[in-house]
Order: structure tokens, then C-alpha cells, then sequence
């Protein structure tokens, strides 16, 4: 199993030289599962890394909770709105699976980019790789792929989400019913995949 730091070096284009120095200027934290890293109308402008767990960020939508992403082992998370603009978040992130996590303020990381180079390189390199990731993310979605070719991709790129986050979040992610999710997976079981 790849560990969080081959991960992210590969999905960031980090080097572990890289992640070695920003590990070193982060914290430590873990998060319960059930726990929230920020409510919607709350500020956060905390940069995360999940060295292990499942984050959700989601928003209300008429009285249903509409799950936007998932974020697991590996991968950076931050509030925009917070990060940005230092404004209420828009949406929530909630833990999903007990989490161990490296974060940095952004006061920090502006602190650190005006006097290295190194890590205003690092700090750009996530956040291009956060702007290619979304792009791709709406594409994937604008391309009209079918609920199972979506679920068929979380079960490749983010199989522990299978395990750690709920039919009905997962459902809502995939813009279909639980009923319908269960029927796709069925289905899906029939064929041996």
C-alpha cells in the first residue's frame, strides 16, 4: 500500500525533499470522526494534510446535506473562503473516519512564502495541482458520465471511501438516490467488478 507521503509526491510533484521541509514548519492534529474542521458560516484558514482519514465537504440544500467532495489519505484540503479571502466558509468539512493531520495557518504560510523561496515554490506547486484537480473534478461531472461510471472511478482513484463514508453520502456525491446507488453496486456485483 502506498504510504500518504508517495502519494502525495505523486499526485502534487512534490519531492520527498519538498514534503520533508513543509512537514517540518506544519503542526499535528487528529480529528474524531463526527468531528466538523469547519461549519458553514465559520472562517478556517488552515492548509490540511491527511496523513490518514476521510473528510467530507459538504452544503444544505433544501434540508438535505449534498456532499461536494471527499478528501482521504494523501491529499491537501483547505477552505477557500477562508484560505482566500478570510470569509465565512460556504460549505462544511466534516471527519469522516478517525484522522491524523498536518496543518499550517495561512498567516503562517505567507509568513514562510516572503522569505523562502523553496516553500513559495512548494505552496505553489499545491495550489496549481488544487486548481488542475477541481478542473478535472468539473469536467468528470460536465462530460455526463453515468452515476456508475462515477462510482466506477471513486472505486479506482479512492477505494477506502467505500468502506469509511455512508450509502447516503456517497449517493448524494454521485448526484443519485441511496436506492439508486444500491441498484448501480448490484449490479456491479453481478458482473464481478
Amino acid at each position: 500500500m502506498i504510504s500518504y507521503k508517495e502519494k502525495l509526491c505523486k499526485e502534487y510533484a512534490l519531492t520527498l525533499k519538498q514534503l520533508e521541509l513543509l512537514l517540518s514548519v506544519m503542526e499535528h492534529r487528529c480529528f474524531k470522526k463526527g468531528e466538523f474542521v469547519v461549519r458553514e458560516g465559520e472562517r478556517n484558514s488552515n492548509l490540511y494534510i491527511l496523513s490518514e482519514g476521510v473528510w467530507r465537504n459538504f452544503r444544505m440544500n433544501e434540508g438535505e446535506e449534498m456532499s461536494l467532495w471527499f478528501a482521504s489519505m494523501g491529499e491537501f484540503v483547505f477552505p477557500i473562503w477562508g484560505y482566500a479571502y478570510d470569509a465565512p466558509s460556504k460549505t462544511s468539512i466534516e471527519v469522516e473516519a478517525d484522522s491524523n493531520v498536518y496543518f499550517i495557518s495561512k498567516q503562517r504560510i505567507d509568513e514562510l512564502c516572503s522569505t523562502s523561496l523553496d516553500m513559495a515554490n512548494i505552496f505553489r506547486t499545491i495550489f496549481e495541482h488544487h486548481a488542475y484537480w477541481m478542473e478535472n473534478f468539473l469536467l468528470f461531472f460536465a462530460d455526463n458520465v453515468s452515476a456508475q461510471q462515477r462510482y466506477l472511478a471513486i472505486m479506482q482513484r479512492n477505494p477506502e471511501l467505500l468502506q469509511q463514508v455512508s450509502l447516503k453520502k456517497l449517493a448524494s456525491y454521485l448526484y443519485v438516490t441511496p436506492q439508486s446507488l444500491s441498484r448501480i453496486r448490484a449490479q456491479l456485483k453481478k458482473k464481478n467488478l
